[in-house]
């Protein structure tokens, strides 16, 4: 198991190190999901900046009451500056200004990036930055929306794998309603993490931690070639969501 002592007062520095010393920036905003990895981000600010950090809880009419009672739960704990936007209507609008269904998919997609959009709106009117909250399982494998969820100014867990973020949580005093729920994006009804990705993430920590070390043997052993070339497979066909856009030489 990881110092995670030691990992918190690096974390925490880093972003009081930044908000104050590299930033004209004075808070700090993050979109709380009820999820782990926004628990644990938001609680990592919160020791950073704990009378600047500000949360927008952004449900949908499809999001899971329980999301959101953890979500309002953990930023009256923290003592976090907070409001709560129902991003329903924006949805709805949409579909009816492109005058067609939209698959959930889709919906998903432009759920996260209208959260987003709303975190980055109201950045600029608390004069904050947007923390990210996507570890480095998701990163990796690009499971995540660019230029939604993605999106951020600094990402404080952009290095642990998800297996250590539900270590790390327990280490912070997350709540265990909040450790204990499956990982979702809670982007529609019944959506599951490990579901879409079809791994759970013991397996999938295990093989991105051969990938990273450029070694696979142990994992193919373990798993088979079909499993391991299809993380592989993965990880390489979403490099561009990594990456700041290509531009053509000419």
């Amino acid at each position: 198991m990881k110092d995670y002592e030691s990992i918190k007062k690096i974390l925490v520095e880093f972003l009081k190190n930044y908000i104050t010393k590299k930033s004209k920036s004075k808070n700090l905003l993050i979109g709380v999901s009820g999820g782990i990895d926004s628990a644990v981000v938001a609680t990592l600010c919160a020791a950073a900046m704990p009378k600047n950090t500000h949360a927008l809880i952004m449900p949908t009419n499809a999001s899971s009451t329980k999301n959101i009672d953890d979500a309002l739960n953990l930023c009256k704990k923290l003592g976090l500056n907070f409001k709560i936007l129902n991003i329903q209507a924006i949805l709805d609008a949409f579909g009816d200004s492109i005058g067609e269904d939209i698959d959930k998919l889709r919906k998903g997609n432009l759920s996260a990036r209208v959260r987003m959009s709303l975190l980055y709106d109201y950045s600029a009117s608390i004069n904050a930055l947007v923390v990210g909250t996507s570890n480095k399982s998701e990163l990796m494998l690009g499971y995540g929306t660019i230029f939604g969820d993605l999106a951020c100014a600094i990402n404080p867990i952009g290095e642990l794998y998800k297996t250590e973020i539900f270590e790390f949580a327990k280490y912070l005093g997350v709540d265990e309603n909040i450790i204990n729920k499956a990982p979702s994006a809670d982007l529609w009804d019944g959506q599951s993490d490990e579901a879409d990705i079809g791994y759970t993430y013991e397996t999938i920590d295990e093989i991105l931690k051969g990938i990273a070390g450029g070694n696979l043997g142990a994992s193919v052993d373990k798993f088979g070639q079909d499993t391991v070339d299809e993380i592989v497979k993965r990880v390489e066909s979403n490099k561009f969501k990594r990456q700041m856009p290509l531009i053509a030489k000419i």
